[in-house]
């Protein structure tokens, strides 16, 4: 008979280890590609009357 997998806590601090890391790559290279789009796709900032609470 197979034993079934348990998972360790060393195992999900390593596999939540991994997918942060891959998150925060993604995102600085997301963020990189995206400031070298033509200015017509580049991310705006909205307008300071649509968003008085980031004031």
């Amino acid at each position: 008979m197979a034993r079934s997998f348990t998972p360790t806590i060393q195992w999900h601090i390593k596999v939540v280890a991994i997918l942060l890391v891959l998150c925060t790559a993604a995102f600085f290279v997301i963020s990189y590609a995206m400031t070298k789009l033509p200015a017509q796709y580049q991310p705006t900032h909205p307008a300071p009357e649509t968003t008085p609470w980031l004031d």
